[in-house]
């Protein structure tokens, strides 16, 4: 990929002399950015762009060209591919739109364009994008002008989908005197998409810090593998989350574990930063150009009394503990103020002072006290505050620097201040104290999750009773019929987890004699496909008491099951009560494969969704975090002076669970719903369960 971040000789394919032509706007942003190697326009009409004659063909192009820029009507690129795999050109940025973005023909002409690229060895970025930017190279493609001037240098890459996204995103960078280094817009990712970008980037050493823009991922198992690789940080916006329609959800994980949720739970684990707004994308890169914030403790210093109040707020509800400072310290500041008319603590209110010397001073003190990181509140309302500001960056900078620790500067000024302050210093400054705590927060939590990431942990492994599973899945599978719901707590059985001792009865009497078995009270139930829900068409009857009531139960339920067409029996089960009622749940999601859930369960376990997801497999630290997520996590610790349930065995009814879908790859979904986690020592129980194989 090197070559096209880096070509010597380019062809620009769909130049006119037109001044509104976009291949000649693409020359012209090439030679605004002083591009050094050989550039060779190409349009059926010749002339001249950019003092360059145009070809006329793409056969008289020289060999050895690196990369070719298509510009052209869609339903001309794909002859165009043919004619670049003539000529040897290994990359082409195809700018073009009107593809599967647009339409099923689109579609069809973008199957026809990869077809041809693969069959010439082409590597083809897009189509529907404006291709790459490359300041070391000096190299621009879109065909929308861009100013070099405008633009900083730096260590920030940019891939995004979108090109209107990638050059508003470069321009906000480069306007809050961030540094880009490399951009690419790749539109539809025909054939590249965002993991082959990032795998380069990874390794890129001009690259310090990546910043995505997606509307969808292609390939979320390996991008997330490789997210979890590097230790650059990853900021996204991850957009498209609403789907306009939807499915009703065949069962409750379907229901819960939606796809935005997945994608949350696999950036968090892979430690990639999330971000829902532009401005929060240039907010989460200034912060992470800094040393990490390593633990929780905040200070806040503040120029003015009113923001420390609200920055107070903001970092209580970021979770950050306001450090207390020694009393040695505080008297020392205090000593060095004017009237003494404020009192000393945290937030450290220094509205009466103006000596900026001592604010830098005031800083590093603050840093050996043990602060994690410091907020730090600044103004400049005059011309001496603007000229005293820019040591004072310089001081933020080198103290940041020297203890590894961030600080976080939040100036509020006027407007052209403001601009002169950014544009002088080199040191990342915020403009509201929200967007500064907001900041603060994202890199205590992904220092933490970094963390968590690279340290050893092991995925468990326990005897499972493999070949019942087989036979049972082979069966469903020989006969093309999804599982019946005695089969799939078969399968639950065979895995370890608990069940409620159940038995399938075609009539009255055995039912009579596996209820003396099993002990009332007993739940009668439909031995119907275990994709259905029970409930929903009146297939279940709960807390039969005795004998007479069974009787009652199985001749009604019985007739209700051959009325809709259920010919495999009823199933008897024991009634389970007391503890709380769990669900487990996984699913294979189509990006990022096998996904696993835990939540508050029962029938309207969707409404509430209190859930944890994880990527699976799941290890013992996974599983460990999940539990504490809920919001209900209390009553699972003995909330009110309840007592404590069996957390242990529940995470362990997880990790055997997450083994089942890793292992029995033909499984696409299982629901355990309920499963009821009872007090501490007694266990859990497995009470209904769906699963759903492929076809």
């Amino acid at each position: 990929m090197r070559t096209l971040f880096y070509p010597e000789r380019i062809a620009v394919i769909g130049v006119s002399e037109r001044p509104d032509n976009f291949g000649r706007l693409i020359m012209e942003n090439i030679t605004r950015f002083n591009y050094t190697g050989d550039v060779f326009p190409v349009g059926p009409h010749g002339g001249t762009a950019c003092g360059r004659n145009i070809l006329t063909a793409v056969d008289q192009l020289p060999r050895g060209i690196d990369m070719a820029i298509i510009i052209t009507p869609a339903p001309t690129v794909p002859d165009i591919i043919d004619q670049c795999g003539r000529q040897g050109i290994p990359w082409v940025i195809v700018e073009t739109g009107g593809f599967g973005e647009l339409s099923a023909s689109g579609e069809e002409l973008g199957t026809e364009l990869l077809r041809r690229a693969r069959r010439w060895g082409i590597r083809v970025v897009g189509p529907n994008g404006l291709g790459i930017i490359n300041m070391a190279a000096a190299l621009a493609t879109p065909f929308v002008p861009l100013r070099r001037e405008s633009l900083k240098q730096g260590p920030v890459a940019v891939l995004a989908q979108s090109g209107g996204v990638m050059y508003a995103l470069v321009n906000l960078l480069s306007s809050n005197n961030i540094g880009i280094g490399k951009a690419v817009s790749f539109g539809n990712k025909m054939d590249l998409d965002e993991s082959d970008y990032l795998a380069y980037l990874i390794d890129d050493d001009e690259t310090e810090l990546i910043v995505l823009y997606l509307e969808g991922i292609k390939r979320g198992r390996r991008f997330i593998e490789l997210a979890k690789q590097t230790t650059k940080p990853i900021i996204i916006q991850k957009v498209n989350r609403h789907p306009l329609t939807s499915q009703l959800a065949r069962f409750h994980t379907e229901a819960l574990a939606t796809d935005d949720r997945v994608v949350d739970a696999a950036f968090q684990e892979a430690g990639i930063v999330r971000v829902d707004t532009y401005r929060a994308i240039i907010d989460a890169v200034k912060i992470l150009t800094l040393p990490p914030m390593r633990g929780n403790n905040l200070v806040i210093i503040s120029r003015s009394g009113g923001v420390a109040i609200s920055a107070a707020d903001y970092a209580i509800e970021s979770n950050f503990n306001l450090y207390s400072l020694s009393e040695c310290f505080l008297n020392k500041v205090q000593e060095k103020s004017g009237p003494k008319v404020i009192k000393r603590m945290n937030p450290l209110d220094l509205g009466d002072f103006f000596n900026f010397d001592f604010f830098a001073e005031v800083t590093e003190g603050v840093l050996q006290e043990g602060a994690d990181g410091i907020f730090f509140q600044h103004g400049a309302a005059t011309d001496k505050e603007v000229a005293g500001t820019l040591p004072l960056g310089e001081a933020f900078l080198r103290l940041s620097t020297k203890y590894q620790k961030p600080i976080a500067v939040c100036l509020l000024a006027d407007d052209r201040s403001t601009a002169h302050i950014k544009q002088s210093i080199n040191f990342p400054l915020f403009a509201d104290p929200h967007d500064a705590m907001y900041a603060l927060a994202i890199s205590r939590d992904r220092y933490q999750r970094i963390k968590e990431r690279d340290a050893d942990d092991t995925v468990p492994q326990f005897r499972l009773a493999e070949d019942t599973i087989v036979t049972i899945l082979s069966t469903a599978g020989r006969e093309k019929r999804p599982l019946l719901l005695a089969e799939a707590l078969e399968i639950v059985k065979a895995t370890g987890i608990p069940c409620a001792r159940f038995a399938v009865c075609r009539q009255l009497d055995d039912a009579r004699v596996q209820a003396d078995v099993i002990g009332y009270p007993l739940t009668l139930k439909i031995n119907c496909p275990s994709i259905t829900h029970k409930a929903d068409i009146g297939a279940v009857w709960r807390e039969i008491p005795d004998p007479p009531a069974l009787r009652e139960a199985f001749t009604q339920l019985s007739y209700h099951a051959q009325t809709q067409g259920f010919a495999d029996g009823l199933l008897l089960q024991g009634w389970v009560s007391g503890g709380v009622e769990m669900i487990l749940g996984a699913r294979v999601d189509e990006t990022f494969g096998p996904v696993g859930m835990l939540g508050f369960g029962g029938s309207y376990a969707e409404f509430f969704a209190d859930t944890a997801l994880r990527i699976l497999p799941l290890t013992e630290k996974k599983v460990a975090a999940m539990p504490a997520e809920l919001r209900g996590y209390p009553i699972l610790t003995g909330a009110r002076g309840q007592k404590p349930l069996d957390c242990g065995q529940l995470k362990e009814a997880l990790l055997r669970l997450s083994q089942l879908m890793i292992t029995f790859t033909e499984i696409k979904g299982i629901d355990l719903n309920p499963v009821f986690v009872l007090p501490q020592g007694q266990g859990v129980v497995a009470v209904d369960a769906r699963l759903i194989i492929s076809k």
